[in-house]
């Protein structure tokens, strides 16, 4: 399984793609994933709109070309009619275009051959989902151009201005493509940064509402130009030659304009979405704009900044898993040379083995936080109208929130039984008490590291839910089997309900009067208590994996793994034992089951209540018991009465 993880991803060097992943049900867009596509790592998203045969898809092309040096090429149409339907995206990994996170190159439908409705949803799409949008134009900025584009924005207008200002971390960096088609005066090679020209025309009278929306919807924003295409270029990139001379204008200005996109997306490293991520953004994004609810939008930009905090928080975690590696390797050596603070050490150690794990669980990038989840609902019903402390309980509302609660408990429970299993293997080793600690806190350091570079190696994901679902089947196997335990060690508790005279025990004041004073093992029918923290303790870290299971579905991580491979030995071990009672041969179970049952339930009643009698006891008898007694005396008189302790069997 793992072979082929790291055989996936070592072939990620590749161009993914162009593949449709959202397209037209109706007039309705829906997202299709694709099963084959495994991302690990930031996703920058450019998106390229405008209107059909401005050239969209070709530009697409030789961005995808300049930075893979790859053949590669968006499908283009030469009818007409528009050729691309929806949104058309191809990933380029970070290990083939040398950047610090893989591009995802986003082609859009044209926006004029598509009726009013499914226009604004189309134009929402593009300025959701994307870091970077790139709106094509043909010669100039025009004061009508603006307008379509203030008019497709129109959905935005149902934001006021406060939330206009919080849609600032959902808005996109606009870049505004002029393809030049006119041979106009004084635009050589300095004269490709329009921008001073895109915010004139925002700024000059006429439209001022369109205009302001525009400045709102798109808070940075450059215009540079796009040289011609001859109809010679035209026909050799139709052929898929882009290296022609003819192009060699439109292909330097093409490099220049991806420069300046990239240079955007570089500025947004910090808020790029995991892989995972990006596709539960498509999803949010999608169900917000096919949404007729009036505050839709609004409920995305809060969800946008609940993602935003996970992200900073990742960040954090990934961070102070380093620092909590260093402290259990501190520890280690610590506990070599220091005996007299063992029990300080071994806590400290158990605490940092549980930030390890908040850490490495918590930065997960596998975790996703849908829009519409159960729990963001219901929040949303309560902290309706009410306080800011409310609205930032919600905000905490999140699939990382809920894995840094089971990574605490997995970390606080997986520390005492992995040591103790170390331990038991250390005893056999000739090593003192004080090396034997140490090296324990070094193979748990050896662990961690372990698991962080596999995870880091295998990229953690697995678009395939077979694996998922067969650990959890060992996990939930392994649940019950500790629950089972746990009955098994509980049947005592029901010596009161089947005896009457204990249950009339149980209810007396002395009872009460002394057990307010003592521990509860202290019964007799408790002499056979065996310890029960470790059944309880694997229960726990079953049902722990079980919910890490369902967070991550349907991907699965080295966690999942680790922990399914870990239940399944102990099942394994469990069986084994169970098997091995079983057999025959044993001569203790064998001479038990030889001897006669003297509780025979066919005996009278009577017989059954009859005292046992007592024998009279012999003068020798007497005389031995009373210089034994005599004994007893002359050795409590002559030594201090200590208390006794009492300890119930293990």
């Amino acid at each position: 399984m793992l072979a082929f993880t790291l055989a996936a991803c070592a072939g990620a060097t590749s161009t993914l793609g162009p593949e449709p992943l959202v397209a037209w049900r109706h007039d309705r867009l829906v997202f299709e994933e694709p099963s084959d596509w495994r991302l690990r790592g930031p996703v920058g998203t450019v998106c390229v709109t405008g209107d059909d045969r401005v050239g969209k898809s070709t530009l697409l092309g030789l961005w995808a070309r300049n930075l893979t040096n790859e053949e590669f090429e968006f499908p283009v149409g030469h009818s007409r009619s528009s050729h691309t339907k929806g949104l058309w995206s191809a990933i380029l990994p970070d290990q083939a275009t040398g950047l610090d996170f893989h591009l995802n190159l986003c082609d859009s439908q044209g926006l004029k051959q598509v009726a009013e409705l499914p226009q604004w949803r189309l134009f929402a799409s593009n300025v959701l989902v994307p870091q970077v949008l790139v709106y094509m134009l043909i010669n100039v900025v025009q004061t009508d151009q603006l307008r379509d584009l203030a008019r497709m924005a129109h959905q935005f207008q149902k934001l006021g201005r406060s939330k206009l200002l919080r849609f600032g971390g959902l808005s996109p960096h606009l870049v505004v493509l002029v393809r030049e088609e006119s041979d106009l005066d004084g635009e050589g090679q300095d004269g490709r940064n329009l921008t001073s020209h895109l915010e004139q025309v925002l700024q000059s009278p006429g439209y001022a509402e369109d205009k302001a929306l525009i400045r709102q919807v798109f808070q940075t924003r450059e215009a540079w130009s796009l040289e011609e295409l001859p109809l010679e270029a035209r026909r050799a990139l139709r052929e898929g030659n882009f290296a022609a001379d003819s192009a060699k204008r439109w292909r330097a200005s093409g490099e220049a304009a991806l420069k300046q996109v990239l240079s955007a997306l570089q500025r947004k490293a910090l808020v790029l979405p995991q892989g995972p991520e990006l596709w539960e953004w498509y999803r949010s994004v999608l169900e917000t704009v096919n949404s007729e609810e009036e505050l839709s939008l609004e409920r995305l930009i809060g969800h946008s900044e609940r993602l935003d905090l996970v992200r900073q928080r990742r960040r954090l975690m990934q961070d102070w898993y380093g620092r909590g590696l260093v402290i259990l390797a501190g520890l280690a050596v610590l506990s070599a040379f220091s005996s007299s603070i063992s029990l300080c050490v071994d806590i400290a150690a158990w605490l940092a083995w549980v930030l390890l794990s908040v850490c490495f669980l918590g930065a997960s990038p596998l975790l996703r936080t849908p829009l519409s989840g159960l729990a963001q609902k219901l929040c949303e019903q309560f902290s309706e109208g009410s306080e800011v402390w409310m609205k930032m309980v919600c905000l905490e509302v999140s699939s990382q929130g809920a894995a840094v609660i089971i990574a605490s408990l997995l970390g606080a429970l997986s520390y005492p039984l992995i040591t103790a299993q170390l331990r038991c293997l250390m005893g056999h080793l000739p090593l003192p008490a004080q090396l034997s600690r140490s090296f324990v806190m070094l193979l748990l350091l050896l662990a961690a590291l372990c698991l962080s570079l596999l995870q880091e190696a295998a990229g953690g994901t697995s678009a395939r839910s077979a694996p998922q679902i067969l650990a959890a089947c060992v996990l939930a196997t392994a649940a019950i089997s500790a629950t089972v335990d746990i009955a098994q060690q509980g049947l005592h508790f029901y010596i009161a309900e089947r005896d009457q005279s204990v249950a009339a025990l149980e209810a007396s004041a002395e009872w009460k009067q002394h057990y307010r004073r003592h521990a509860r093992d202290d019964a007799i029918w408790r002499y056979r208590l065996a310890s029960s923290w470790q059944t309880w303790s694997r229960l726990l870290e079953a049902c722990g994996l079980l919910t890490w299971s369902w967070l991550i579905y349907p991907q699965w991580d080295v966690i999942l793994a680790v922990g399914a491979i870990a239940n399944l030995a102990d099942l394994s071990f469990s069986l084994l034992r169970w098997l091995k009672r079983c057999m025959p041969g044993d001569d203790v179970q064998s001479w038990l089951d030889s001897l006669e049952d003297t509780d025979s339930e066919d005996a009278p009643a009577e017989e059954a209540c009859k005292e046992p009698q007592i024998l009279p006891e012999t003068a020798d008898e007497a005389r031995l018991r009373m210089e034994i007694e005599e004994m007893r005396r002359e050795a409590w008189q002559g030594s201090a009465p200590r208390k006794a302790k009492f300890r119930p069997w293990s």
